[in-house]
């Protein structure tokens, strides 16, 4: 996988250099670090946008979007320039990704907890046991997922005698290995020096009739089976105690592996005896004439973490134009939310004698006027505006009242333009009370928008308060049980 990502990494590279020398449209916006990526999404763009199929798939699903989203804007440009900004966003996630999953897994082999080879560094006081999961080869037989226990040192007597009972419970679990319980004992027995998490050394003694010291069961083992007592000693510094418990043994097939098993179980708890002094837990490198070698198990998830990366550059590529649908609503919300105002003030101008075009053109230079000044852009006013350039630019004032509607694409707009297109066609008489009724009802209905917003955001804050209702409920309540 390394090899893979190394690779992927050297041909983005080569890439990069290869289209470093590519013109970058300034309307992208890049900076210093993503233009070379920017350069290479121009690239790769132009690669795309040359497939008819392809270009359909990419552009032409959003040219409505931009459409709407940029009035009098290069609907073309826009959408092109939005693709770009895609691939190249793309290309650079992808990139660092490549490059972090790369320092991950190099990362992942630095961590070795296996020393020369076969030596585990013990943990001084006060840090407690630790375990490490290694795979082992005996004479050509691998045995994966060793847990080795290293223990570390020292309990008081008082907290001996605490721990005692558990640990007792554990031994009785732990002595029985792979079999189900201790009534029924068909498999090797697993005489463990030491449990994970206690501090005692343990010595096994078994009826050497029917079980050798490594714990394989013997072949003298009755059908009928027999009842055992298993011996433990236990034994923490000075501390010692004799531990007994009964196992009903059965006979059981042997196999070569299970031997070598043993004999390398045996060779760990000499080599842990011999050891325990130290502050190193030299793990064996022979038993009874078997080469062993040790080695580390450990956890790549390179593969994993590349996945992710690759689903997270396709999400990033498709969220661009998701963003582009949550616009296209904003706006349409921008345009109902202006409507009122834009009616009202109509009907005034209207009412005080001045002609409707005359008001469209007022309405349009004082929007022109505050967007200098504060610089935001409101979607109604822009597409008034485009209309006042169509009409003076010849276009008929109905044409450009229909277009306007058009492009608004909302329901209150088209009300409005059939309202002025009345006015063209059959004069003046009702117009203007007609507005004013229209003004009216347009304000009741932003009322009554508000007032659901605000239910809305009510129900949202709901689920808060009702945690923090918790969250007292606990404070108060838990101490008052705490000093009963």
């Amino acid at each position: 996988m390394k090899v893979i990502l190394m690779m992927l990494i050297a041909v983005m590279i080569v890439f990069l250099f290869y289209v470093r020398k590519i013109h970058v449209p300034e309307s992208c916006g890049t900076s210093t670090i993503t233009k070379p990526f920017y350069k290479g999404g121009v690239w790769l763009t132009a690669r795309l946008v040359s497939n008819n199929k392809i270009k359909s798939i990419l552009l032409q699903k959003n040219s409505e979007k931009f459409y709407l989203l940029k009035p009098g804007k290069d609907i073309v440009q826009e959408n092109y320039i939005h693709l770009v900004s895609k691939v190249s966003n793309s290309v650079l996630f992808l990139t660092i990704g490549c490059v972090l999953v790369l320092l991950i897994s190099f990362s992942v082999e630095s961590k070795s907890m296996l020393a020369s080879g076969n030596v585990l560094k013990r943990n001084e006081f006060p840090k407690g046991d630790y375990t490490v999961e290694l795979d082992v080869t005996v004479n050509g037989e691998s045995f994966d997922g060793e847990k080795i226990n290293v223990s570390a040192r020292k309990y008081s007597q008082k907290e001996i005698s605490e721990m005692m009972p558990g640990f007792k419970k554990l031994l009785e679990g732990a002595v029985i290995g792979n079999n189900t319980n201790p009534n029924e004992i068909t498999k090797d027995l697993l005489p463990v020096d030491s449990i994970d998490g206690y501090p005692f050394r343990v010595e096994w003694s078994f009826d050497r009739e029917f079980v050798k010291n490594d714990g394989t069961l013997r072949d003298s083992i009755p059908e009928e089976g027999v009842l055992m007592i298993a011996a433990a000693e236990i034994t923490y510094g000075d501390y010692s105690e004799l531990y007994e418990f009964p196992l009903m043994l059965y006979p059981k097939e042997k196999t070569h592996r299970e031997i070598i098993h043993a004999k390398l179980l045996n060779a760990l708890t000499y080599a842990d005896d011999e050891s325990s002094q130290t502050g190193e837990y030299v793990l064996p490198d022979e038993t009874d004439g078997y080469e062993i070698r040790w080695t580390e198990r450990k956890k790549d998830n390179t593969l994993l973490f590349f996945i992710l990366v690759i689903a997270a550059t396709i999400v990033i590529f498709l969220a661009s134009d998701k963003s582009l649908d949550k616009k296209v609503k904003e706006r349409d919300e921008q345009l109902i939310e202006d409507y009122p105002e834009i009616v009202s003030k109509l009907s005034l101008y209207v009412g005080a004698g001045m002609a409707v075009r005359l008001a469209w053109k007022k309405i349009t230079d004082e929007y022109l006027s505050r967007k200098e000044g504060t610089g935001n852009m409101r979607f109604a006013y822009e597409e008034m505006l485009l209309a006042s350039y169509e009409m003076q630019s010849g276009t008929g004032e109905l044409a450009a009242y229909r277009n306007f509607s058009k492009r608004c694409r909302v329901q209150k707009y088209v009300k409005l333009v059939s309202l002025l297109e009345q006015n063209i066609k059959l004069g003046a008489r009702g117009f203007i009370e007609a507005l004013r009724a229209e003004s009216h009802d347009a304000l009741e209905d932003k009322k009554s928008g508000a007032r659901k917003k605000g239910e809305e955001a009510g129900t949202k804050l709901l689920l808060p308060m009702i945690l923090m209702l918790m969250i007292v409920m606990v404070v108060i309540i838990v101490p008052a049980f705490m000093t009963m």
